[in-house]
């Protein structure tokens, strides 16, 4: 509905834009200019037929001064108004009748391409959510293009639209979100997939990641709520320590990043290639709050 509000008070901008002197009242000045020329000439050839006269330069005043009046009156037009009415009518009837034309061809155009194109785009995007799902499979190997990503995401729209409960479809629109740099989609995806399996940790570890990519202090604030759900359900849970450590690093609290960097040590595996990484984060932490200590 909101569309084809819109649509309509652009045709009037348009149209009236475009139209507008089918609307102006034919101007007079023009005329009453003329009328006045002709005034002040027959004011000034009456001055000299007098100049004349009292000079002995004509011998019949009175027929001068007839000839005179009557030039005067056959250049004033006789039907002016009716003329200028009738134009002005056939204006105003213009201007509405160009208006329609645009309003229908406008709509017509649309209903026709606009609405087809997109339906059939969707469609279209639609019966290959099943090849998308395969193609994920070797995403490492042949990553999809960006034009796949987002033919992707329209599809699992459509899907979602169906079944509105499926919170795994929910978590991939999510990850296509991220994939596109789209941070609103991804957080909105990530959101409703942890409402529908609030037990679901690999969905709130995810869901809180986003919040905490905002640059809202509030999202912030509740990823890190998220991630502390996630672990006293399951302190052994690596990634959201990580996650926690760069947290509490970014809002400077440089000992609690340096602590929650030390447990991630403890459970993870000797040989692990993240450990010297985790090992010179610990380091920088700890320079950091050694330096703020001074």
């Amino acid at each position: 509905m909101a569309f084809w509000i819109i649509v309509g008070v652009m045709t009037l901008i348009l149209g009236g834009i475009a139209f507008y002197p089918l609307l102006r009242k034919p101007s007079d000045y023009s005329q009453q200019k003329r009328d006045a020329l002709n005034k002040a000439f027959y004011f000034d050839r009456l001055q000299e037929v007098e100049q004349e006269l009292e000079q002995g330069k004509i011998e019949d005043a009175e027929q001068a001064k007839l000839e005179l009046q009557q030039s005067l009156l056959d250049d004033i037009p006789a039907q002016a108004s009716p003329a200028t009415v009738s134009k002005s009518h056939w204006g105003k009837a213009g201007f509405i009748g160009l208006i329609a034309l645009i309003g229908v061809v406008g709509g017509g155009v649309y209903w026709q391409v606009g609405s087809w194109f997109s339906g059939t785009m969707l469609e279209k995007s639609y019966q290959k959510l099943d090849y998308f799902y395969e193609r994920i499979k070797s995403e490492e190997s042949d990553p999809l293009s960006e034009q796949e990503l987002n033919q992707f995401a329209m599809a699992l729209r459509v899907e979602l639209q169906k079944t509105p409960q499926d919170d795994k479809s929910w978590f991939m629109l999510g990850q296509l979100g991220m994939a596109l740099d789209d941070g609103q989609l991804a957080l909105d995806s990530f959101a409703k997939a942890s409402q529908l399996q609030p037990d679901n940790l690999q969905y709130k570890l995810r869901y809180a990641q986003v919040l905490l990519f905002s640059a809202d202090p509030k999202d912030k604030e509740q990823g890190e709520n998220v991630l502390k759900e996630v672990i006293r359900v399951d302190h052994t849970n690596v990634e959201a320590l990580s996650l926690l450590a760069f947290n509490a690093f970014e809002k400077e609290d440089y000992k609690m990043a340096a602590m929650t960097w030390g447990m991630m040590l403890k459970l993870m595996p000797e040989d692990d290639s993240r450990r010297p990484t985790i090992e010179r984060s610990i380091q920088s932490a700890l320079a950091m709050e050694k330096d703020n200590a001074k």
